[in-house]
């Protein structure tokens, strides 16, 4: 896969600047008065829905792609852009029996209830935080996946929910070629459409298009 937010664009930095989306570093006084977060904007919605994308982009491969000999539950660690460890439940069959990575055709992908995954946005020490609990159906032959199930999405003082229907992802190059991400969060319904480009459409319910550069980062209006 494309390497993701090293370094990630300059536009998508100052859009997260501007819209007091970086966390780290940022906490408010846990025993001072909490103002509310600002209201935010429709880009800004966009974009957070668009890292999420990157994220998931970066580490859905690792469903088809990991493996060590004669475990039926492993844990993968990430370290840089994204940092921290995921687990894999492989199976024969949704729900199934356990069976190792060699013989599973089903896998669970998710992140510790408190150990969320760490994406470091840009060189400012901000970062979001992402949690995952996603499945897919595999195939060995073509070594490629349909991805489903969701998570969660949190950055400074903002909150999300987002789920994937029918991702397509290939264990070793190339982007997502069909399916869609919906990201709920900050009064706003988000759809992202994936069609094997580094290009995936982002549409804010009710409100404009938007496109997310899977390579940069950058959110625009232009595809």
């Amino acid at each position: 896969m494309k390497k993701m937010i090293n370094p990630i664009a300059a536009l998508l930095m100052a859009a997260l600047l501007a819209l007091g989306l970086l966390a780290g570093g940022c906490e408010s006084d846990a025993t001072a008065p909490q103002d509310p977060a600002p209201a935010l904007s429709e880009e800004g919605a966009a974009t957070q829905a668009g890292l999420v994308a990157m994220a998931i982009v970066q580490v859905g491969p690792d469903m088809i792609s990991f493996s060590e000999p004669t475990k039926q539950v492993y844990s993968r660690t990430f370290a840089g852009d994204i940092s921290g460890t995921v687990y894999l439940d492989f199976r024969v069959g949704a729900n199934g029996v356990p069976a190792t990575w060699a013989v599973g055709n089903w896998v669970r992908m998710y992140t510790g209830a408190a150990d969320p995954l760490i994406v470091t946005i840009g060189n400012a020490g901000g970062t979001a935080q992402l949690g995952l609990d996603v499945n897919a159906a595999l195939n060995r032959v073509d070594s490629s996946a349909v991805v489903g199930g969701g998570g969660t999405f949190s950055t400074g003082p903002y909150s999300a929910a987002f789920t994937l229907t029918d991702l397509a992802i290939a264990s070793a190059a190339g982007y997502p070629t069909g399916g869609s991400m919906t990201f709920t969060g900050a009064g706003y319904t988000i759809t992202v459409t994936f069609d094997g480009t580094n290009i995936a459409t982002v549409t804010v319910s009710g409100l404009g298009t938007w496109y997310v550069n899977l390579d940069t980062g950058v959110v625009s209006q232009t595809g």
